[in-house]
């Protein structure tokens, strides 16, 4: 009993045959009973066989590789979806990062120009504080991310150039400021702003009869009266120029204060610092009496600047002023 061979095995045996180059017969069976048919496959009908034959694996392999390359885009396109998403939503994090700090930049810019008016300031002209970036505008082309993403990413990126340029101007302003405070404080702090001790003014500044003269002088400075030892301090921050007896102003001092201001303190009953001293405003110098050409316990109190006497009065600020 013979067992017929299987398809695969007769279209394998077939082929290798042809390709070979063999005489190949092709059978017909259509019913066991009756038998079958043999005849045999022409040159040319081999031929045709074949080129069918590899036109159909070439389709079939053709038909293979773009199945694959749509596949293959297909995963590509959901990946950048994918990453486009996400990068969306990081760029909108950073556009409200971008407002917050444009928002904290706008404050701190409203504190400047009130500290600018404190200290009496020249303010800027505010039309240049848009803060425009120019530039030309990319072209997005093979871009994975689509016009509406493209178009907010530049303007991200421009957003950055202009707060980077106001925080930029900020940074500067606020360092003239400090740099201008600094020189304010320092006149500050060299300029007699405060009564050099505690007591009554008994005679003013200008013109006055002599008390011991018995002539109109003009007097440079403002007398103050109080009980003997009572504390006598500077008025400002300065250095000790003259420490010594004067003879008509007593035990004087003076103090040079730097930017042309100088002040003197006569008729102490004790001196309680040196020359060349540096004194700060509040410290020790002295204590009252009545030494030199004096009528009475009091403090002999003159301003000057640039050499010519002022009214101390007006240096005053008034006692509800702290004065540090």
């Amino acid at each position: 009993m013979s067992i017929k061979p299987g398809l695969g095995e007769t279209l394998f045996a077939r082929l290798f045959n042809i390709v070979a180059g063999k005489e190949y017969l092709v059978s017909m069976e259509w019913d066991a009973l009756r038998g079958s048919r043999f005849f045999a496959l022409s040159s040319k009908l081999k031929n045709a066989f074949l080129l069918g034959l590899g036109t159909l694996v070439l389709g079939i392999l053709c038909l293979a590789g773009e199945c694959a390359t749509w596949g293959y885009r297909e995963i590509s396109l959901q990946y950048r979806h994918k990453e486009n998403s996400s990068l969306k939503s990081e760029l909108h994090n950073v556009l409200s990062q971008q407002r917050l700090v444009e928002t904290s930049l706008d404050s701190l810019s409203q504190v400047e120009e009130r500290i600018r008016a404190l200290y009496g300031m020249n303010g800027y002209d505010k039309s240049f504080l848009a803060f425009g970036v120019g530039g030309r505008r990319a072209a997005h082309t093979g871009e994975p991310y689509g016009n509406a993403v493209s178009e907010e990413i530049q303007s991200s990126s421009l957003k950055n150039h202009q707060l980077q340029s106001k925080i930029d101007f900020t940074s500067n302003s606020f360092r003239q400021i400090e740099e201008f405070v600094r020189y304010r404080h320092n006149l500050w702090e060299h300029t007699p702003f405060v009564l050099p001790a505690k007591g009554q003014i008994t005679s003013g500044f200008g013109y006055r009869l002599h008390p011991i003269l018995g002539e109109e002088k003009f007097h440079e400075g403002l007398d103050i009266a109080n009980s003997r030892w009572t504390p006598i301090f500077a008025t400002a921050d300065g250095i000790v120029t003259t420490c010594n007896n004067n003879g008509n102003f007593g035990n004087l001092v003076v103090l040079d204060h730097g930017n042309g201001y100088s002040t003197k303190y006569g008729h102490m009953t004790k001196i309680m610092v040196e020359k060349g001293q540096l004194v700060k405003r509040y410290g020790l110098i002295g204590y009252m009496g009545d030494s030199g050409r004096a009528t009475g316990i009091h403090l002999h109190y003159e301003v000057h600047r640039d050499g010519t006497p002022q009214n101390p009065e007006k240096y005053i600020l008034p006692s509800g002023v702290l004065v540090d």
